[in-house]
């Protein structure tokens, strides 16, 4: 049973500020050149329409997502209970994974502006 009647502050939300950091460092950062270095929070990441800096808000809403889904009383098959920084960090990983996926494919605009650009405007007639 999920504990609904939690109030998350911004103090919990500050728990995992470094968690949401190394997400960025280790599938952001890795993705994108515009990423690297400090004070870049407000350069948009390709043609994603994302910055670093909106990248940092999604995963901290994400973080307020987990706390809030987070079960204390859940006991896995083998019986063991799970910590609220591990299910915290596997949440991350897996919505940082997806959206890495969905914002780098070039079908949804990230890499392409080095194609052809009449092929990109589709102006090609075709044969």
């Amino acid at each position: 049973m999920k504990n609904k009647d939690r109030k998350i502050t911004n103090e919990d939300i500050l728990r995992y500020e470094a968690m949401v950091e190394k997400h960025i460092q280790d599938s952001v950062v890795k993705n994108f050149n515009e990423a690297h270095g400090k004070g870049n929070g407000d350069v948009s990441l390709g043609n994603t329409g994302m910055s670093l800096n909106d990248i940092r808000q999604y995963l901290r809403t994400e973080v307020c997502v987990a706390l809030y889904n987070y079960d204390p009383e859940y006991i896995t098959k083998e019986g063991k209970t799970v910590k609220e920084s591990t299910f915290v960090f596997n949440h991350l990983r897996f919505r940082i994974g997806s959206t890495m996926k969905r914002i780098t494919k070039p079908k949804y605009g990230y890499g392409k502006w080095v194609g052809n650009l009449e092929e990109v405007l589709w102006e090609v007639e075709s044969d």
